[in-house]
């Protein structure tokens, strides 16, 4: 039977897959039963369960593969064997160069042992030889963790305790997604101090606010249009403190945005604006767009950022094995399940189960879309059969054998995106082509938006007017909604979505997503925030429209040429997460449905962006799909 241990040893230092594993888990739990360990279920802090391993003299170990090692170490006993006491010169000291160094071995040992105290003879005397007053006797009781992984749980218990302090302390801990009042309440002065004069309701969002509010063009400064870098001024103005160009030649035409004076100054639509208005030091506003972009990317230059080439699944890493701390499908805390293959969570019933599965068990969206399987070979630097490879549009993962089986020629990684089918490629080239575009609407001087942050090789000024929008868009955002810190990043969840930040936790990977927007002359009125997974759903988890110009329609023209665009990619339905507020709204006026349990699972194998006290809603968009 100790042959079981060392297989079962050999076995995970080969990565732990393969056909074979659980039977090698079942003997050597035999193995260390038949010992005298012992196991039980451990409720953390969150409150999870999690499985433990009871040596026979106390010590506890977290996994199975721990447990082995050490009674592969140590024998049966499961722990190091006692020191021999150290030999005593006659004046009843240790025989130690210095008597403070012994003591601390003894306190980083007892620390290891879990605080048990040592019978061993002179213990006391070593404590009361140390430099200072003779110690006390500890009573704090200790976490007991393996001496072959004291250090490395000693630190991960310390950044969960310092992660755990700070998500507390934040003033946002909890995911819940709150519409920012007009004018606020008494409950809400101190934290409208904090906002930034950007999320107030009386300012533009213009690309000039943007660059007002970043001191990169500061208010008053004068504005002339000119056809060339060098040549005359056609129109001049002085840029107001609210984001509009006010234009000094005396046609009183009141405050212009970027796009307006343009036109006004007589320059054609197809010509980009920002390229011919410069401020006084001769900067054209394309060159201040690009001055913002790159202070925007070296404040952020430690976040994760869309890749342009294909996305290959790598195995999680120590510090993302101890799993999310709220589930992936409803966002909320309680007793989950870990996946076997990534770090995410889920209720039981969220994913339609009515108790833990035996064996491995893989979350949907780990699960290959041809064979079901989980399993996977995390070579980082082979492209084999077992490989898994991430479609850039439905965000479903595959394996490389199972795309060959259909006939597809995938020799290698791809440089650029890779998509699965003729259907996501079609959804990824149409709006791809959208982006940047107006689309005009049914309304006169309002147009339909499409933008997105790329990491794409193009000229570096059409990627600032780009990031520019972006910025606007965001600006919306926070004047819509309270600012969300996420717990997990400590980041504001707006702009990880807006910016498409990337994560090694599904459900905080935002890499996919677009945002739409209905524009007005260079404004942005109201904005969304989209995500297509494929023909199957479509999210849509922010909305919102400025306070100057709700209660006219705004939200119904962007959902309608959203429903529309959807239409015409074939789209089956529309979800977002609505809040209590608002609940009755999007059912009565929008035509949305409070999903059912059935209809969640019927998309679990995609990562739904959901918040603590929301409902989820639904929208067939293609009807022939609504159920009858």
């Amino acid at each position: 039977m100790i042959m079981a241990i060392e297989k079962y040893i050999g076995f995970m230092s080969r990565g732990g897959r393969g056909p074979g594993g659980d039977e090698l888990r079942r003997k050597a739990k035999e193995r260390l039963l038949s010992s005298g360990c012992t196991f039980h279920m451990k409720r953390k802090y969150d409150g999870r369960q999690e499985l433990r391993y009871m040596a026979p003299h106390g010590a506890s170990y977290i996994s199975l593969i721990v447990a082995c090692k050490k009674y592969q170490q140590f024998g049966s006993a499961g722990r190091p064997p006692r020191p021999r006491p150290k030999s005593r010169n006659r004046s009843g000291k240790a025989a130690a160069a210095s008597p403070a160094k012994s003591s601390g071995k003894k306190r980083s040992r007892a620390a290891v042992n879990g605080g048990r105290k040592e019978a061993d003879a002179g213990s006391d005397e070593e404590c009361s030889t140390a430099a200072g007053p003779p110690c006390a006797p500890r009573t704090k009781k200790r976490r007991r963790v393996s001496a072959l992984y004291a250090g490395d749980a000693l630190k991960k218990s310390a950044a969960a305790k310092k992660k755990k302090a700070s998500a507390s302390a934040s003033p946002a801990a909890s995911r819940v997604l709150l519409p920012r009042p007009k004018d606020g309440d008494k409950t809400q002065v101190a934290a409208a101090a904090l906002v930034p004069s950007s999320c107030q309701p009386s300012r533009a969002r213009t690309i000039l606010a943007v660059l007002v509010e970043k001191n990169i063009v500061r208010p008053t400064a004068k504005l002339s249009y000119r056809r060339t870098t060098r040549g005359p001024a056609v129109k001049q103005g002085t840029v107001t403190g609210d984001g509009y160009i006010r234009c000094l030649c005396g046609c009183g035409g009141g405050a212009f945005t970027v796009a307006e004076f343009a036109a006004h100054a007589g320059g054609k639509a197809t010509e980009r604006a920002s390229a011919h208005l410069f401020v006084g030091d001769r900067r054209s506003l394309s060159q201040c767009l690009v001055q913002l972009m790159r202070a925007d990317v070296r404040k952020n230059r430690g976040s994760p950022t869309p890749s342009p080439g294909a996305r290959v699944k790598r195995k999680c890493t120590a510090e993302q094995e101890d799993g999310d701390g709220v589930c992936s499908v409803c966002a909320d805390g309680g007793e989950m399940l870990l996946c076997d293959c990534c770090p995410s969570v889920f209720h039981h019933g969220c994913v339609g189960l009515d108790a833990t599965p035996q064996g491995e068990w893989f979350c949907p969206p780990c699960r290959c879309a041809i064979c079901d399987s989980g399993e996977f070979e995390p070579a980082p630097d082979e492209f084999t059969d077992k490989t898994v490879i991430c479609c850039d549009q439905c965000e479903r993962e595959y394996h490389v054998n199972c795309i060959r089986s259909r006939g597809d020629q995938l020799e290698c990684c791809p440089q650029g995106p890779w998509l699965c089918s003729q259907k996501c490629s079609n959804i990824f080239q149409r709006l791809q082509g959208l982006v940047g575009r107006s689309i005009p609407t049914s309304v006169d001087g309002l147009s339909f938006t499409l933008f997105r942050s790329s990491k794409l090789p193009e000229e570096e000024a059409m990627a600032a007017e780009e990031h520019g929008k972006l910025r606007m868009a965001f600006d919306v955002l926070h004047e819509c909604f309270v600012t969300l810190i996420e717990p997990q990043t400590q980041s504001d969840l707006s702009h990880d979505i807006v910016f498409n930040r990337e994560s090694w936790l599904r459900r905080l990977n935002f890499r996919g997503f677009y945002v739409v927007g209905i524009e007005k002359d260079g404004e942005l009125i109201t904005v969304g925030t989209l995500r297509v997974y494929g023909d199957k759903v479509a999210e849509l988890p922010l909305v919102g429209t400025r306070f100057a110009h709700r209660r006219q329609g705004m939200c119904h023209l962007l959902t309608n040429n959203l429903e529309k665009l959807l239409g015409e990619l074939g789209v089956e339905r529309l979800v977002l997460p609505a809040v209590p507020e608002l609940l009755q709204t999007w059912t009565e006026s929008f035509g949305f449905q409070v999903m059912s349990q059935s209809d969640k699972l019927e998309i679990a194998e995609h990562t739904i962006l959901c918040f603590q006290g929301t409902t989820m809603c639904h929208k067939f968009i293609n009807k022939a799909a609504a159920p009858q």
